[in-house]
């Protein structure tokens, strides 16, 4: 039992060795940063990651830096983290039209942020839909807390110090220093 569980020991800590190397391998930046060896995070050719000065990646967490399936040529992924920004268990980050999370930001457990999303052209099947241009990206400014369960999908800015509720579906740009709940996420009030 003793042997079986150093077995494992050594695997996990081998994985992260060699998890962050290749991380590190395409360019991403780490100081102080605590990402837990649970955490999966994928990087594509030429694409790009960096997270600011201790960021927290929590168990289960999935991150994809990663173009589309069927992203135009010369399409990259990136993922830019800022300082001092918390990112919970079990989230699930596509990068494929970039995402920027700004600094000092708070974003719970089961958190969806989706960059991109293909077509949905009749006359062709689903899984051949070449990625949609009109709506890309995801901003999330300085000072932001997404709450639990939250979905916030491509083309939307989160502005400085807002809020999303738990459970939030957000399709539109949310203002500075607002509160949004719901499905879809509507104004519930100002933060004061």
């Amino acid at each position: 039992m003793i042997v079986k569980l150093l077995l494992q020991t050594l695997k996990n800590s081998a994985r992260l060795v060699r998890d962050r190397m290749v991380l590190e391998s395409f360019g991403a930046k780490f100081e102080n940063c605590r990402i837990d060896p649970r955490a999966i995070i994928r990087v594509g050719h030429d694409c790009h990651l960096k997270f600011g000065r201790n960021v927290v990646i929590g168990a289960l967490t999935f991150i994809s830096v990663e173009p589309d399936l069927h992203a135009a040529p010369g399409d990259v992924a990136n993922l830019d983290v800022g300082d001092f920004t918390y990112i919970g268990e079990g989230n699930n980050l596509r990068a494929a039209g970039g995402i920027r999370i700004g600094s000092n930001c708070l974003i719970s457990q089961g958190v969806s942020i989706i960059s991109s999303n293909h077509s949905s052209e009749l006359g062709r099947p689903i899984t051949e839909q070449p990625s949609r241009t009109d709506k890309k990206g995801v901003t999330i400014q300085d000072d932001v807390w997404i709450g639990t369960n939250a979905t916030i999908l491509p083309g939307v800015t989160i502005g400085k110090g807002a809020i999303v509720a738990a459970g939030s579906v957000v399709t539109t740009s949310v203002a500075d220093y607002t509160i949004v709940a719901g499905v879809p996420a509507r104004f519930l009030k100002a933060r004061q």
